[in-house]
């Protein structure tokens, strides 16, 4: 067979070969320089398998047998990373930080549309809180096994995050890391090393201090010639609303006293808070329904006392709606603190 011939099979084996490695390996030059290593170690195997010392056409069929399926070679390429259960080390912050994103946007989806349905009549009360819980669970957990799975197959593709990378990035990424070896940097540094404070500590703790002090006042109603006018069950959720703003005050305290350090304190507060926002929604959706509890104190003529008129039947729509624009802020509010439980881990060293 003509030597021809023969570059022929070795072409279709690496045209094969090329067919079967992993998509992250898309730059050409990598591509290049993977299949003209492998198609010199197939003409060297040839000629060491040969009887003449010169590649024949059986000789060269041996080394490629040699060589391996194309399969095995490419599967070589994936079994890149650290394992971790299905996902690995590697790809495991990513597949968090998707998790947190996506779900802090059903969450926050979920509230909205409930409590929309719930201004314009087309649920209940009961229907809505039962809703909201539906929607999360179906919505977190139907986006739990997408994301898993999308996750699974890209780490036994053996994929990395740079690998999402456009070629200018990783190109920069790469110079970071000469950088690194060359200073002496830890290259764990490279990507966690914050460009900017995570908080400000003084306005954490001027924010927490003022919240502890609006939550305090709505606890103990210090001003009875007011409270007395106030129907005792809107007096029993305002305690509970500075209940929430108290716990949130402490939480925003602690932020600014951990300061820029222990960023797992961190996440785990913003976590607590997350919680806490979603509980204080229920006390607005009870004050929601009880719009004839709301105080409306007003003095008739200068030097009269104050007097409770309330709310007018007529404002009971407008009430609910303000109710619901509060509650759709204090959902959307928790994608903040879900942002910032990502954001954290960049900057653990």
């Amino acid at each position: 067979m003509s030597e021809k011939e023969m570059k022929n099979i070795v072409k279709e084996y690496l045209k094969e070969v090329k067919s079967k490695l992993p998509e992250w390996l898309k730059d050409k030059k990598e591509h290049k320089e993977i299949l003209a290593e492998l198609e010199e170690h197939i003409w060297s195997k040839a000629e060491e398998l040969s009887e003449t010392g010169q590649p024949s056409i059986n000789s060269i069929r041996m080394a490629i047998t040699h060589m391996g399926k194309p399969e095995s070679i490419a599967k070589e390429y994936k079994r890149r990373g650290t394992p971790k259960f299905y996902i690995t080390q590697e790809m495991w912050p990513v597949f968090i930080k998707v998790l947190v994103i996506v779900f802090s946007v059903i969450i926050g989806i979920s509230i909205i549309t409930q409590v929309v349905n719930f201004i314009f009549g087309n649920v209940d009360f009961g229907e809505l809180i039962g809703g909201i819980i539906q929607g999360i669970q179906i919505g977190c957990l139907s986006s739990f096994a997408i994301i898993t799975i999308i996750f699974v197959a890209l780490s036994m593709e053996g994929y990395f995050p740079e690998d999402f990378k456009s070629k200018k990035e990783r190109e920069k990424y790469k110079e970071q890391l000469e950088i690194a070896r060359e200073e002496g940097i830890p290259i764990s540094e490279i990507k966690k090393k914050p460009t900017k404070p995570f908080i400000k500590p003084i306005g954490e703790i001027i924010g927490g201090a003022i919240a502890l002090a609006v939550g305090v006042f709505f606890i103990a109603q210090p001003i009875p010639a007011i409270t007395s006018l106030i129907d005792p069950e809107f007096l029993l959720y305002l305690q509970f609303a500075g209940l929430f703003i108290l716990i949130e005050g402490i939480l925003d305290l602690s932020r600014g006293l951990i300061g820029n350090r222990q960023m797992f304190a961190h996440q785990i507060i913003h976590g607590i808070t997350i919680g806490i926002k979603l509980a204080s929604i229920s006390v607005v959706i009870l004050m929601m329904n009880r719009p004839d509890i709301f105080p409306i104190l007003v003095v008739n003529e200068p030097g009269d006392a104050l007097i409770n008129i309330g709310i007018a039947p007529e404002f009971y729509g407008i009430f609910r709606g303000i109710a619901g624009l509060i509650i759709a802020l204090v959902a959307l509010s928790t994608i903040e603190d879900f942002y910032k439980i990502y954001k954290a881990e960049k900057y653990k060293i």
